[in-house]
């Protein structure tokens, strides 16, 4: 197979070229219920999310409305255009603690994110409940 200089100097130029900069998740993001009217947890009505991004792991802190509450992010990761973490709050209840799994993805400058119930959860995060939330960088 013969290259002419113009092919050489374009494969040359494509594997130079830096990769596309990942998307930028660090920082406060705070985000609303923005599901369905009445459908959300009245107790999780906002949550903030305090992101440390390094590489492709993914730490911080949830703040999961008033229960349950605030939240170390475990399991964290980047995946292209989207985060996924769990988090376990710390407030109890009479339906326990809940353990969620986020994912989250970037539309222009606003956050999409989907919160899951997925362990030792009752009440409105009964197992596999899920909520949608959006909102902006603080």
């Amino acid at each position: 197979m013969r290259f002419t200089c113009a092919a050489m100097a374009a494969i040359l130029l494509a594997a130079t070229a830096p990769a596309a900069s990942p998307v930028d998740f660090a920082g406060t993001w705070k985000l609303q219920d923005a599901g369905p009217k009445d459908r959300g947890p009245k107790t999780v009505g906002s949550i903030v999310l305090d992101l440390k991004v390094e590489g492709e792991a993914v730490n911080g802190t949830a703040h999961i409305g008033s229960w349950p509450g605030e939240a170390p992010i475990a399991e964290g990761k980047v995946d292209g255009d989207r985060i996924t973490f769990t988090a376990t709050g710390h407030l109890s209840s009479t339906t326990g603690i809940p353990t969620c799994q986020f994912v989250a993805t970037l539309k222009g400058q606003e956050m999409v994110l989907t919160m899951t119930a997925i362990r030792n959860a009752g009440g409105p995060l009964g197992p596999g409940m899920h909520y949608e939330y959006a909102g902006k960088r603080q």
